[in-house]
């Protein structure tokens, strides 16, 4: 496993040293960093390798939209989360199933679970198709009629969210 470069980023750091590192990576200076550029800050300023990259890509984007802006950035490495669902290796197996299984239904590769998609998962776990409405209106936290991989995540509820 690989040793957090940024386990001296704990709650009190400064929005500056955050914003610096963000804006190392933001090329374009669009205020959010996209996929790839987050995959080589994750990779070479954070230690990371290719299926943590993708851990922390993935667990960052609260919206879904695939993207990074600097207050999810900011957002998430001021809370207990930060690195936990990737330091902890049984932590880190469970996050990675949850990535694969998000992956198999997010057929059109959104970074979200569109309604037709996610009544595909929940009529694969058993759910009744009269009731599919209501389980996606009570998982679309956002209520925006998708479900991001954060959403799906705490639907699963295989981890204790921090």
């Amino acid at each position: 496993m690989y040793e957090s470069k940024m386990s001296f980023f704990n709650s009190d750091v400064p929005e500056i040293v955050l914003k610096s590192l963000f804006s190392k990576y933001d090329k374009d200076g669009s205020g959010s960093l996209n996929s790839e550029e987050l995959k080589m800050m994750a990779q070479n300023d954070l230690g990371m390798n290719k299926n943590q990259a993708e851990a922390f890509i993935m667990l960052g984007d609260k919206d879904g939209n695939q993207k990074i802006s600097f207050q999810e950035f900011y957002d998430w490495i001021k809370s207990g989360e930060r690195f936990s669902m990737i330091d902890d290796s049984s932590r880190f197996f469970l996050v990675r199933k949850a990535i694969e299984l998000f992956k198999k239904f997010d057929k059109d590769g959104s970074g979200v679970l569109e309604k037709a998609e996610m009544d595909e998962v929940l009529m694969s776990f058993g759910a009744k198709r009269e009731h599919l409405d209501a389980h996606l209106k009570a998982i679309d936290k956002g209520g925006d009629g998708t479900v991001s991989f954060s959403e799906f995540l705490d639907y699963l509820n295989w981890l204790p969210r921090q």
